[in-house]
């Protein structure tokens, strides 16, 4: 250049530039142990799941109750063509023969009332545990039986009112904790396990028990009837709305509940030592007709209406270590970014270089501490295990930070802004239904952090601070010492070169 200052190259001018995409390129191969530690996890939770179900399935899955149903049998004539006792090749003869058809009717209650009281317990299997549940449950309410001629039947029907029988369908019978008795009217009556299908041509099966009803006298006054039941459950606790007027009310002492299903409870409390919850439904949210046959579809109907159209209430676990390992696993590259960035600030400003394989050091750590959370939280739950794992991670970043910048102040404050983003983190996983709007906060603060960390960056002059160590080539050929070189360079606070002042000449004497 004509003033005499030396030009500097291009690659020592686009040395920050090289340096960054270095630093994107590890950030993308820090994906890999990322990736691995949330597959981990994934599969944590799977073999929780099943450990859970295993317990389930010993003890007595989710129940739900439905019923009672009235089943009616009635048989309808038809008439076939058969060939006469006189049927020959040359006169062949016909008769018409009577037949008939095997159906039935589903007469569904006129009231119907469950009060349930639900009892919760834990039972572990190594480090692994199941909610469990027991509920006491008392059924009342009444039947209108319909007289004859209003009920759906072909002429000539014959009704099998001495064959009646009462169903109630469990959704696990090997959940039963007892040999339940129906008080139909005045008469004690002892339910059996039904085990054919509503219908022939319905796939699959419910478990009913079924009860056989004394001979019923059509057009009568409405019977009342009542039994009670004793379940062992896990997970959820639910109810199908059959009657006219169909009411439930469940009390437990679980203080985390969710109330599902087609509809909600008209009123709920949820307490610090349990919860209660009443559902009123009518038979116009019911859907259904009064009175079914199972040979149009009757039987699917009411077979869709037991499986879609229960009131149910879950009981959950607020503190599922597993999801918030996954969703902290989430913002594991993000941890790595505000990792490197940092170092990167931290070695424009020094004269230190960091070596690539310090930086992936640093990630190691940072990507270890998803794998510690999860590990830890199986033993000593989820809040410990996040502070435990989060202050070992923090103390290892914040030693190595210092010894590889030499200066306590950097390692200090990486840490520092380390043990903030852990924090943050730790309350984002808390607030669910926040927790978006609480991440995106998080990203602006940084980005906002970073930018202000880089605002008076002469990143052309930076470059020649990145350069390996050794000479940099100047523009005759000529070497520089890459220190000497710095020490010519603009500080943070300017923007341009600052140009060599030519030294004072002696006076002549």
């Amino acid at each position: 250049m004509d003033n005499g200052q030396a030009q500097t190259p291009l690659l020592a001018r686009h040395a920050a530039l090289f340096k960054v995409l270095l630093l994107g390129f590890l950030v993308l191969l820090m994906l890999i142990p990322l990736e691995y530690v949330y597959s981990v996890i994934k599969e944590r939770a799977h073999l929780s799941k099943s450990v859970t179900r295993e317990l389930g399935e010993s003890w007595g899955r989710s129940q739900t109750i439905a019923g009672p149903v009235l089943l009616l049998p009635i048989e309808e004539s038809y008439v076939v063509k058969v060939k006469s006792p006189d049927y020959t090749e040359e006169k062949p003869l016909y008769l018409d023969e009577t037949r008939w058809h095997r159906r039935n009717l589903y007469i569904l209650p006129d009231a119907q009332q469950i009060t349930a009281d639900l009892t919760s317990q834990t039972r572990k299997r190594g480090i692994y545990e199941a909610l469990l549940y027991t509920a006491d449950a008392k059924a009342r309410g009444s039947f209108r039986i319909p007289a004859a001629e209003t009920l759906p039947l072909e002429d000539g029907a014959r009704v099998q009112w001495s064959q009646a029988k009462l169903l109630v369908q469990l959704s696990d019978l090997r959940g039963s904790a007892n040999a339940p008795k129906l008080l139909w009217g005045s008469e004690e009556l002892l339910f059996d396990v039904r085990s054919n299908k509503l219908h022939s041509g319905l796939p699959g099966n419910l478990n009913w028990i079924q009860a056989p009803l004394p001979k019923l006298t059509p057009g009568s006054a409405a019977i009342d009837y009542a039994f009670d039941l004793k379940l062992k459950g896990s997970s959820a606790l639910g109810f199908v709305p059959l009657g006219r007027d169909s009411e439930f009310a469940l009390t437990g002492d679980w203080p985390h509940p969710s109330f599902t299903g087609v509809q909600l409870p008209v009123s709920n409390e949820v307490r610090d030592d349990g919860f209660s919850a009443q559902w009123q439904i009518s038979h116009l949210a019911r859907g259904l007709p009064q009175v079914l046959r199972d040979d149009n579809g009757g039987a699917q109907t009411l077979v869709q209406q037991i499986h879609l159209n229960a009131v149910k209430t879950k009981l959950l676990n607020p503190v599922d270590f597993y999801r918030m390992s996954e969703r902290s696993a989430k913002y594991g590259l993000l941890f790595i970014i505000v990792t490197f960035g940092t170092l990167f600030v931290f070695e424009a400003m020094g004269k230190r270089r960091l070596h690539v394989v310090q930086y992936l050091m640093v990630g190691a750590a940072v990507t270890l501490f998803f794998l510690l959370q999860v590990s830890l939280a199986e033993v000593i739950g989820f809040a410990s295990a996040f502070g435990l794992a989060a202050l070992a991670c923090v103390g290892l970043v914040t030693l190595y930070a210092a010894k590889i910048t030499a200066r306590w102040t950097r390692g200090l404050m990486l840490g520092g802004l380390l043990s903030g983003v852990y924090g943050y983190l730790f309350f984002t996983l808390q607030a669910e239904d926040q927790a978006m709007l609480m991440g995106s906060l998080l990203l602006l603060v940084l980005l906002a952090a970073a930018m202000y960390a880089t605002r008076n960056f002469d990143w052309y002059a930076l470059g020649e601070r990145l350069m390996p160590p050794g000479q940099i080539p100047g523009p005759a050929g000529a070497t520089t010492d890459s220190s000497e070189a710095g020490q010519g360079s603009a500080t943070w606070e300017n923007a341009a070169w600052e140009a060599d002042t030519p030294a004072p000449k002696e006076p002549e004497k």
